[in-house]
């Protein structure tokens, strides 16, 4: 139902391409032939309207969330180990943006190292270059995620000082060094850290990329999400951007907020993206599908923002196509099996 209303609402942006009696009983038999019974064709209407492709392994939300996720994916581990305080834990070989100071369930930490709130305050207030915080555990969609300064412990949020900031998050956050990025991925829009999406399957072969996605931030906008106005692109097997980006309101554009063409732009060492992913994935067995967010650095090398195994953002498929890929019987089936 949740999966329907979001759709719907979706769909009230732009002028939707229904699909045809023959082309839903098309898509309804591609998946009962394996198993599953498809409520709608909502979605599959949706993506076509702005890709201008039909494809019957489109994967709908509701039938993902309800169905997949929870067979892809331990529940019962998601709340524990998507605490962004544990990356650097899980994650220590890996790069990361500069953490600052960890709030976690209350207690505050600088380095591993246990401190009191007045230090924490005071070393936050010390901070001279750009900082973000953001909850540690749920920050999807870009939820409570400030970019902001320190002057004479004032910050340039609503000019709260260091103290009332904290208050505000109260427990489980985190602040970091915002990271200074790419040449590259900051021509595609200078305000805000645009980011990869890429999305990895764990099988008994190894690590597999299904898709990678760019986020791109909108006009002035400090952060990247698709949902608060950025723009998603499908990035191919070597880095090279799609020819068209996407909004959430369904605006198809060749160009990013801040004029770049998209055809012409790639990421940077897109080879170390992928060695990352591969060698991060096998350290959580616990979920076969992962959604990794990745940015670039100033030195050209990926770095690990955080990854998400329950909101996948299955929006990447208007500009990737079929989530699920090469791989969308095989993971189909294990989710029957």
């Amino acid at each position: 139902m949740n999966s329907r209303k979001k759709v719907r609402q979706l769909m009230s942006y732009i002028k939707i391409d229904y699909l045809t009696s023959t082309e839903n009983k098309r898509v309804r038999q591609y998946f009962k032939s394996r198993g599953y019974n498809l409520k709608h064709t909502d979605w599959h209407a949706y993506y076509r309207t702005l890709n201008g492709e039909l494809h019957e392994s489109y994967i709908p939300l509701g039938l993902f969330k309800s169905e997949l996720s929870p067979k892809l994916n331990d529940k019962l581990k998601w709340p524990a180990l998507l605490d962004k305080n544990l990356l650097y834990r899980i994650f220590s070989d890996f790069d990361q943006p500069t953490r600052i100071i960890q709030n976690i369930n209350g207690f505050y930490y600088k380095n591993d190292k246990v401190i009191s709130e007045i230090e924490a305050i005071k070393w936050v207030s010390q901070q001279t270059q750009k900082l973000i915080i953001k909850p540690s555990i749920d920050s999807g969609g870009g939820k409570k995620v400030i970019v902001f300064n320190v002057l004479n412990g004032v910050t340039s949020y609503n000019n709260f000082t260091v103290e009332q900031l904290l208050l505000l998050y109260k427990n489980d956050f985190i602040i970091q060094e915002f990271l200074e990025q790419s040449n590259a991925m900051r021509l595609l829009n200078p305000t805000s850290l645009n980011t990869l999406r890429v999305i990895s399957y764990l099988n008994r072969d190894g690590v597999n990329i299904l898709r990678v996605a760019a986020r791109i931030g909108g006009l002035n906008s400090e952060i990247d999400n698709y949902k608060a106005g950025g723009l998603l692109c499908n990035v191919d097997e070597n880095g090279q951007f799609g020819s068209f980006g996407c909004t959430k309101r369904g605006e198809i554009k060749e160009n990013t907020f801040n004029g770049a063409k998209l055809s012409e732009c790639s990421v940077p060492n897109f080879g170390l993206v992928v060695k990352m992913i591969k060698a991060m994935h096998i350290k959580i067995p616990y979920f076969k599908m992962v959604s990794w967010d990745i940015a670039i650095n100033k030195d050209d090398k990926p770095v690990l923002i955080e990854y998400n195994t329950y909101n996948q953002g299955l929006e990447v498929q208007i500009v990737t196509g079929p989530v699920f890929s090469d791989f969308t019987d095989e993971i189909l089936k294990l989710c029957k099996d």
